[in-house]
């Protein structure tokens, strides 16, 4: 996408707790935010009509402020789903969402293109196209959060795969006997190396009674976030202290087998427990020196998300403004 010839785009962030959306401009404004709780127990449908009460606003927002009109929309959304299509297909934190036209369901109504993408690959766009991975021919985004998500440039282009689900790195496997995942298969790193992973562990030590400092902070096993567990280990918790080694250790293992798998430029952290864990990217590139190859090891560069929470909005603008110059998304819309 030649940025001269960008336009702006009304971009939407479904996630599992809000709905956000907002007018994203050529030059990176993010305006007309609006924002509302997701309740998707509240059932799909409930979910679809604030999705769509949210653009109209927006839409309207920025008409009244003489913003230049959105050329389409971008939605984020969990995965899995089918970019080409635009449908949801059945993401976890997502209850009772299966085969979901969301594209459609949204720009219909709205009188625009709609255009869907995984959460991950749109911040991976985010941080490709204005943040820490810009002008890389080759990079890796990596989440670390409540799980572990991801996305790859290959050769100056997204690697999406021929079912939307290039990038799941959250679920390979680095122990071959560790606990199971959420999808239910062991050993991956998010059940090593996530939020939810970390809060698990620490509610265990918590159980046992091996964790003095997490025991000051938390009463009861139901409080324990892997936040936490965080604070403990730096109160000095050695049990706390050696569940976080093992999830940096996991990350920078996975991190390890991106290098010799896709021998990047550069790999970017990004999500809350990479940003407010900053020893993450020393264990990151500790263990990337330690097990990949030296020539690509050297190679790559690991560094911290630039975008911050603006990178679900920021990463749709890009993906607008090329699918709608691609045929292979353009006749979805025929």
């Amino acid at each position: 996408m030649d940025a001269s010839a960008a336009r702006s785009i009304l971009a939407i962030d479904l996630g599992g707790t809000q709905i956000r959306a907002a007018h994203v401009s050529p030059d990176l404004r993010v305006t007309c935010r609006r924002a509302v709780a997701t309740n998707d127990e509240e059932g799909v449908e409930s979910v679809i009509e604030r999705v769509q009460t949210l653009g109209r606003e927006v839409l309207g927002d920025a008409l009244q402020g003489g913003l230049e009109p959105p050329v389409g929309i971008g939605i984020s959304s969990p995965g899995p789903l089918d970019p080409w299509r635009g449908v949801v297909l059945a993401p976890p934190n997502l209850a009772g969402w299966h085969d979901v036209p969301l594209a459609a369901k949204v720009g219909s109504p709205l009188e625009l293109p709609a255009f869907l993408e995984r959460d991950t690959n749109v911040a991976m766009m985010a941080e490709w196209r204005y943040g820490a991975a810009r002008d890389a021919h080759d990079a890796v985004y990596v989440t670390v959060s409540t799980g572990i998500g991801g996305g790859i440039i290959a050769n100056g282009r997204p690697l999406i795969g021929l079912d939307g689900s290039a990038g799941e790195v959250g679920h390979l496997t680095v122990e071959l006997d560790g606990p199971d995942c959420g999808d239910g298969s062991p050993g991956h790193v998010e059940a090593i190396g996530s939020g939810t992973a970390i809060a698990r562990e620490g509610r265990a030590l918590l159980a046992a009674g091996v964790a003095p400092e997490l025991a000051a902070l938390a009463s009861h096993p139901a409080d324990v976030t892997a936040e936490l567990v965080g604070l403990a280990a730096d109160a000095g918790d050695t049990a706390c202290r050696a569940v976080l080694d093992r999830a940096w250790l996991a990350l920078g293992a996975m991190c390890a087998g991106l290098v010799n798998l896709l021998n990047p430029e550069v790999i970017v952290l990004g999500g809350s427990i990479a940003l407010h864990r900053p020893e993450l990217k020393d264990a990151v590139r500790r263990e990337i020196d330690r097990r990949a190859f030296p020539l690509p090891a050297r190679r790559v560069r690991v560094e911290l998300a630039q975008l911050g929470d603006d990178v679900s909005l920021i990463g749709l603008l890009p993906i607008v403004n090329d699918r709608l110059q691609d045929p292979a998304y353009a006749k979805e819309h025929s």
